[in-house]
C-alpha cells in the first residue's frame, strides 16, 4: 500500500512539474530602429513555439530622430504569421517562410549556443535581476540577459540554452535585432495559438532549399531591375563577396 501510495504522488509531483514549466512569454520585437511588432512564445510540453505578425504596424521613436514614426498597414498586403517550431529534446526546428506569396514549412538543425556567463553585471528589467550572457549564433553576435527567477530556459526566436529565461537580447554589429520582454504568464494554462493542421498542409523544404529559394528570387528580382536600367558600355555588375566564407549572418 505504502508503495502504492508512494508511486501515486510521484505521479502528481511530476506531472505538476511538467505542467509548471508551460509559459508564454510576450516581446517587443524590432527588427530595426524604427519598426516594432511582437513575438508570442510558448513552452508547451517540451515544444517551443513561436509566433510572429508579419506586418510592423506599431509606432517607435528612435532614439537619433526627433519625431515618430508611424508605420500604417498596407490594406494590399495580405497578413500572415511567421511561426517557428522547437522540439527542445532533439533540437528539431521548424518555421514557416514566405516567398513569392507561397508560405512554407523549412526544416533547421540549429548549432547549440554556446553562451559565454562570466559576467558580473547586473540589470534590472521589470521586477527581475537578471545576468549578462553573449554568444555567437551563425556568425552574428549576441547580447542576453537573463534570469533565474524563472527556471526555463528559453527566449525568443531561435534563442535557448541559458539558466533561465531571456528578457532582453540584442543582436550585435550591422544586422540589429532586439527582443524585450512585455508580458509573462508563468505557468501558462493554456496552448499555443496556431493551426497544426495548417502547419502540416504547408510545402515542406530544408534550410538549404530554402536559402537557394531565396537567392534565385533575388537574383531574378535583380534580372528585372538591371533590364529597365541600361548600364554604361563595358560596365558589369559584381557579385556580392562573402566574409570569412560567410555570406549572411
Amino acid at each position: 500500500m505504502k508503495l502504492l501510495y508512494k508511486s501515486f504522488f510521484l505521479c502528481v509531483l511530476l506531472y505538476a512539474l511538467s505542467f509548471s514549466q508551460n509559459i508564454k512569454v510576450t516581446y517587443a520585437y524590432r527588427p530595426s530602429e524604427a519598426f516594432e511588432t511582437e513575438e508570442e512564445v510558448y513552452l508547451n510540453n517540451g515544444y517551443k513555439v513561436s509566433i510572429v505578425d508579419s506586418i510592423l504596424e506599431k509606432k517607435y521613436k528612435p532614439r537619433e530622430y526627433g519625431s515618430d514614426v508611424t508605420i500604417e498597414k498596407d490594406k494590399g498586403v495580405k497578413r500572415y504569421r511567421n511561426i517557428l517550431i522547437d522540439d527542445i529534446s532533439k533540437n528539431n526546428t521548424y518555421f514557416t517562410y514566405q516567398i513569392k506569396k507561397t508560405n512554407y514549412i523549412v526544416s533547421d538543425n540549429p548549432p547549440p549556443i554556446k553562451w559565454n556567463l562570466k559576467y558580473k553585471e547586473t540589470k534590472k528589467i521589470g521586477k527581475y535581476t537578471c545576468k549578462k550572457a553573449t554568444a555567437t549564433f551563425r556568425g552574428t553576435n549576441i547580447e542576453a540577459y537573463y534570469t533565474q527567477e524563472i527556471p526555463v530556459s528559453i527566449g525568443p526566436y531561435k534563442f535557448k540554452g541559458l539558466p533561465g529565461l531571456i528578457l532582453e537580447i540584442t543582436t550585435v554589429g550591422i544586422n540589429y535585432r532586439y527582443w524585450v520582454v512585455k508580458n509573462i504568464q508563468y505557468p501558462f494554462n493554456g496552448t499555443p495559438d496556431y493551426s497544426s493542421k495548417y502547419i502540416k498542409s504547408l510545402p515542406k523544404i530544408g534550410i538549404k532549399d530554402l536559402v537557394k529559394k531565396i537567392d534565385d528570387n533575388n537574383d531574378e528580382d535583380q534580372s528585372i531591375i538591371l533590364s529597365k536600367i541600361q548600364l554604361p558600355n563595358g560596365a558589369k555588375l559584381g557579385k556580392v563577396e562573402t566574409i570569412g566564407g560567410n555570406a549572411r549572418g
